[in-house]
């Protein structure tokens, strides 16, 4: 049985430093380990086929309905390098919008369907009026800004760590 976890984290070690990726072939290389993942990898096979028997409707969000799992969160590794992690997230949950400064975050699906937002800041040169429609900024046109604001989750949300249950990591 290949331990594609293993070989994703052998590739993670030797690609990214403290400051980050040490070349962008690194990163690819580390693009294309995770692309070989699957459920069976991280010991999340049975999970999985039980997810998928799950009906949930799109209006009913984490919290809000009793026989729906929490998000789980199941650690793998960490280091001042970089880490590893599993997001078990139950039919139309949802992570509300955070930030992680000066990272890189690469993610895989490994079973089920994903919707993401993402986001980036931009640092105007001057005074813009994004409301007027598409500007120019460092060269490339942008059509799209998102005035964000912080807030608190509600009470009702819940990340659980979870019990890692794949093959254990050699480090």
């Amino acid at each position: 049985m290949p331990y594609y976890i293993q070989r994703l984290y052998n590739t993670c070690k030797a690609s990214f430093s403290p400051n980050g990726p040490v070349s962008e072939e690194a990163l690819k290389k580390v693009r294309a380990k995770l692309d070989k993942i699957k459920p069976s990898d991280v010991g999340l096979e049975q999970e999985a086929q039980l997810v998928r028997s799950w009906s949930a409707s799109a209006n009913e969000h984490n919290g809000s309905h009793q026989s729906m799992p929490p998000i789980k969160y199941l650690h793998l590794h960490e280091c001042d390098s970089f880490s590893i992690g599993i997001f078990c997230m139950p039919p139309s949950s949802i992570i509300p919008l955070h930030n992680h400064p000066g990272m890189i975050v690469l993610s895989k699906l490994v079973y089920g369907t994903l919707h993401v937002n993402s986001y980036d800041w931009l640092d105007l040169p001057g005074p813009a009026d994004p409301l007027q429609g598409d500007f120019q900024l460092n060269g490339g046109m942008v059509s799209g800004v998102t005035w964000l604001e912080e807030f608190q989750p509600p009470d009702n949300f819940v990340i659980r760590r979870g019990e890692y249950k794949g093959p254990v990591i050699r480090t």
